[in-house]
């Protein structure tokens, strides 16, 4: 797949040269469908964007910048030890999308990033400035006249839930749609480093082909049907045993092979006037193999390979829920959720846990006006040995503002000492399956395209599975801003 770096970026940079002189004419219906792509769900854009003229031809100027402050408390779940820690971190995006010709469009995004770090008892902040290689791709329209697209570059790709996935991939990509059908399917391989804080492309994504897809069917008017499957192969070299690295950035622990498959239900009732009921029933299976490489790291810091072993894989989850919008006053809202991801055997030579596909944000809209962390703005656990309920209440304070009380209840199906994905600095013990309990407050402001504005408060009381000295409260209170432009 490194082979086709070259050819993917003279062929973006040759569709723009040889089609410059091309006649433009007005996009059709299926064209201007698919026109906002490089947007995330949560993006939003002045109607009317700043445009250049570039050889004849409208070149639209977009991006954002965001700020958020967050204020992290106890996040070791003990009290005395004085840790906690502020991170304020800053977003840029530049964007730039022009269409050469009716059938073709080419979108280039450059990210930039900017992280400062300040932890109780430290004198001096830690501060940590990159810059990202964003979206950069080529879309040529109506192949051979029909309604199937081409997709080549670093893409976005998303669904709705953020459940299987939400990233940016180097890809080729198709997608087609028909009378009440849609295709999105398929190929990545991280071709360079994504960051200018990396050296390289980082061990885990090297050697790393992904088949992706997402076929999704129109039942019903509001009511549809989504398949999904990624399928995974992780052909880099296992080190040898007794070779070393210089860090644990120069480390791949495990390899995997294998797939994941499943699908979604979901859509809306409108059953009298005003009244909505919403729903989502999401189902998931894992299976492969994993090849696992032990390391040891020595006084210098450098870390030595040991012998690898492989084990099978295999396991499932579910996420499913509903959310009533009632026809009244400020627009409450109730949203009941339930959510597992299977646990259980962990061995040499198997583990059935399941696992996500490492693409995912767990971010979902439930009736407020922006999306919100599906299994808690604090935890942020993936769903693996874990169930998570879910109870929610909002309101709309205005038509763009949203108000949302949200408790999360966490139990493991299977006791263990790890937690995949969680932002805690502490790990249960094994010997309970009660993790704790969390409650979320998020306000959304988006009165405006231009400017937003989101408040979250969290609060994580941590249950029997933690030792008895790490059973202190953790707390965040966040405020993040965007400019749009």
């Amino acid at each position: 797949m490194n082979r086709l770096t070259p050819a993917i970026s003279g062929l973006l940079f040759a569709s723009v040269l040889l089609s410059a002189n091309a006649q433009v004419a007005p996009a059709d219906a299926a064209t201007t469908a698919v026109t906002r792509q490089g947007l995330r769900m949560d993006d939003r854009r002045p109607e009317n964007p700043f445009t250049i003229d570039l050889l004849g031809r409208p070149v639209e100027i977009t991006g954002s910048w965001e700020y958020s402050d967050e204020r992290r408390r106890n996040f070791d779940l003990q009290s005395s030890r004085l840790r906690d820690r502020r991170v304020r971190e800053h977003e840029l995006k530049l964007e730039a999308r022009v269409r050469p010709t009716a059938d073709t469009e080419v979108f280039v995004e450059a990210v930039g990033l900017h992280e400062t770090r300040h932890t109780q008892g430290s004198t001096r902040a830690q501060r940590n400035g990159a810059h990202e290689r964003g979206q950069s791709w080529l879309r040529i329209d109506r192949l051979g006249g029909t309604n199937w697209s081409m997709q080549i570059g670093r893409v976005a790709l998303i669904d709705r839930r953020s459940w299987w996935w939400d990233d940016d991939l180097d890809a080729v990509r198709l997608i087609g749609s028909g009378d009440g059908w849609r295709l999105d399917t398929g190929v990545a391989h991280q071709v360079a480093r994504v960051s200018s804080d990396e050296r390289h492309t980082p061990p885990e994504a090297r050697g790393v082909t992904r088949w992706f897809g997402q076929a999704t069917w129109e039942l019903a008017r509001r009511h549809r049907l989504d398949g999904f499957w990624l399928i995974e192969r992780d052909d880099s070299r296992r080190p040898i045993a007794g070779s070393s690295a210089a860090g644990s950035d120069s480390i791949d622990p495990s390899d995997f092979r294998g797939h994941w498959i499943g699908a979604r239900s979901s859509g809306e009732w409108r059953p009298d006037a005003g009244l909505r009921i919403g729903y989502w029933a999401d189902i998931a299976w894992v299976h492969g193999r994993e090849a696992l490489t032990g390391y040891t790291e020595g006084d210098d810091g450098r870390f030595t390979a040991g012998t690898t072993r492989k084990r099978r894989v295999r396991g499932h989850a579910y996420d499913v829920g509903t959310t009533a919008i009632f026809p009244i006053w400020l627009r409450p809202s109730v949203t009941l959720g339930y959510a597992r991801g299977s646990g259980g055997t962990r061995s040499s030579s198997r583990d059935s846990n399941f696992r996500q596909t490492g693409l995912q944000e767990n971010k979902a809209r439930l009736a407020g006006v922006k999306r919100v962390q599906t299994y808690g703005e604090l935890l942020q656990p993936e769903l693996s040995n874990l169930g998570v309920s879910t109870l929610a209440a909002g309101v709309r304070l205005t038509d763009n503002t949203s108000l949302e009380l949200i408790a999360h209840q966490y139990r493991q199906p299977v006791a263990s000492s790890t937690l995949p994905g969680s932002r805690l600095g502490a790990d249960p013990q094994g010997r309970s399956a009660d993790i704790g309990r969390e409650i979320d407050l998020v306000l959304s402001v988006r009165e405006s395209r231009w400017l937003e504005f989101t408040l979250k408060w969290s609060h994580f009381q941590p249950g029997a599975a933690f030792a008895p000295e790490q059973r202190d409260p953790a707390r965040a209170i966040e405020l993040g801003m965007a400019l749009n432009f």
